[in-house]
């Protein structure tokens, strides 16, 4: 059994399997890869006979790039870059919905601090609340969309429908306005859902690509995956940000340029992407009687129980920080655009450079945690990066304190950058190593709800400290309580000899995914579970 990482840079990895579970037809399968790769290279060997060492590789080059035909996995592939520009198009969205708030509550028109509300609340407490809805969204309807994608035959329109939907909003975002700021806020919210709907869709797919080619491929496939989300969201920033210095354009005039550079990077990577992925039968047969909803909630109890009972000093530590470090984490970019347009006074190109600078430091902080977890091990790693994550949040807040720190923002924006660039990568690994055997690709949907279930949280608490009326930096400062909190779950966990130990022997499989016995009154309760 192969366990592979697939690191996308959005917050929101997985973890898929790259053999079947069964261990006879595992069995079957790994022989049948390994011949049909000895075949292939049999074949490669005779076609590169005339071919010199310069043309072989270029081949070479080529074939990975194209993921040797692998047709799913050239969609996969589509889709990271799709979401890469969704991700930075946000940033621009998010500073030209400040302006137009600021601007309607007339608090462009004074110098002082402005207390001003328009609709009941604060402009520059916008984008929290964006964010606040499409996490309260995601955390009550994840579970159902997730029923839909494994319980009918609808993943692939399930994926279909929410990249039209992201499209057609972006398309519609073109035209945003001091007069339609407001709908366009509100059509941001939901949109902030439905990109999580096209996660679930897409993940769905990479357990079929990691049987279909093995673990020694699909590990260079999950490179090539993280390397084109990566060149997709900076390819995006400077192509925005060189648009933004060559026409002059003010932060309203930018996002919306943003968001038709959007449409257009969608519809050259959604519509070849998702024609590249095949509709798929149910995963496992619908219980009758029972609702999606009822399936989806009903599951991820289970997973809790099974846990809690049978994995209390390892796993279940491990998800409860990832809830509360995650929902820390996703908040940050969320929070920092709010920080910088209103504290630092930074336009939208400023804020995209600090992003994009951010985006290269994550390649750094990567490598930085790899060499820590060498030297000690992958807690006690993410251990230390929590803690210096809280730190230097802390720093900067007290720091960043007006427009004339704005040269220092960009050092900030470097320390950030690797130290996301280390947070996810190691969070990653230790879900990796302490799953138990045999649940990979069960369990990675039920990450992905723990990553996602408490996101709505710290923007709430950073809304209501900004309408209480306090300094921002304290909003910022909040950050550090999920962090701290996810630590100290962490210190919790068992040594990481004891984590490794425990993930070999499966027990959830007999408590929570098991079939259970059929009802004697419907033999359609012969059931398979699943996420």
């Amino acid at each position: 059994m192969g366990k592979v990482v697939i690191p996308t840079g959005d917050g929101a990895n997985i973890v898929v399997v790259a053999t079947d579970a069964s261990d006879k037809d595992g069995d079957n399968e790994k022989n049948h890869l390994v011949n049909n790769e000895n075949n292939d290279n049999d074949d490669n060997d005779d076609n590169d006979d005339g071919a010199t060492a310069e043309e072989k590789e270029t081949n070479k080059c080529c074939s990975v790039l194209r993921f040797e035909g692998n047709v799913e996995a050239q969609g996969y592939s589509l889709m990271t870059v799709a979401r890469g520009g969704i991700i930075m198009s946000n940033i621009f969205l998010s500073t030209g919905l400040i302006k137009l708030a600021s601007d309607s509550a007339g608090c462009l028109e004074t110098e002082t601090e402005c207390n001003a509300q328009i609709y009941g609340f604060r402009p520059t407490s916008l984008i929290t609340m964006i964010a606040v809805v499409s996490g309260v969204l995601s955390a009550f309807l994840l579970p159902i969309i997730g029923a839909i994608v494994d319980y009918t035959p609808h993943r692939r329109m399930v994926g279909v429908f929410s990249a039209l939907f992201i499209t057609v909003v972006q398309g519609v975002q073109i035209w945003l306005t001091d007069a339609t700021w407001f709908p366009m806020a509100i059509l941001q919210a939901i949109n902030g859902f439905m990109y999580m709907v096209q996660v679930l869709a897409v993940y769905a797919y990479l357990p079929d690509i990691g049987r279909h080619v093995g673990p020694t491929k699909m590990t260079w496939y999950s490179a090539v995956f993280t390397m084109c989300q990566f060149s997709s969201q900076a390819t995006y920033l400077i192509i925005n940000i060189g648009f933004q210095f060559g026409f002059k354009l003010k932060d309203v005039a930018a996002a919306q340029v943003s968001q038709g550079f959007c449409v257009a990077w969608l519809f050259l990577t959604f519509v070849p992407g998702w024609n590249k992925m095949p509709s798929v039968p149910a995963l496992h047969p619908r219980p009758s009687g029972k609702s999606l909803a009822r399936i989806g909630f009903g599951q991820n109890w289970k997973t809790v129980v099974g846990i809690h009972r049978h994995y209390k000093s390892g796993l279940r530590w491990f998800f409860l920080c990832v809830v509360f470090a995650e929902a820390g984490a996703n908040a940050f970019t969320v929070v920092a655009v709010t920080f910088m347009v209103e504290v630092l006074e930074m336009t939208g190109t400023q804020v995209g450079i600090v992003f994009l600078v951010t985006l290269i430091s994550t390649i750094p902080g990567s490598k930085l945690g790899q060499l820590i977890a060498q030297k000690t091990n992958p807690i006690t790693s993410w251990k230390i990066n929590l803690i210096v994550f809280s730190a230097v949040t802390v720093a900067g807040s007290f720091i960043l304190t007006g427009p004339e720190r704005q040269t220092i923002c960009y050092v900030f924006g470097v320390s950030w950058g690797v130290l996301l660039g280390w947070f996810y990568p190691l969070e990653n690994v230790i879900f990796t190593m302490s799953v138990p055997r045999g649940q990979e690709a069960e369990l990675s949907g039920f990450y992905t709800y723990c990553r996602s279930i408490l996101t709505w949280l710290p923007p709430l608490v950073f809304t209501v400290m900004n309408e209480s009326g306090l300094h921002m930096k304290w909003g910022m400062l909040s950050l550090v309580i999920f962090l701290v909190i996810g630590l100290v779950l962490l210190q919790l966990m068992a040594p990481w000899e004891d984590v490794l130990e425990a993930a070999k022997v499966n027990r959830l499989k007999e408590v929570v995914f098991t079939k259970p016995k059929p009802s004697p009154n419907s033999a359609s309760n012969d059931l398979q579970q699943g996420v």
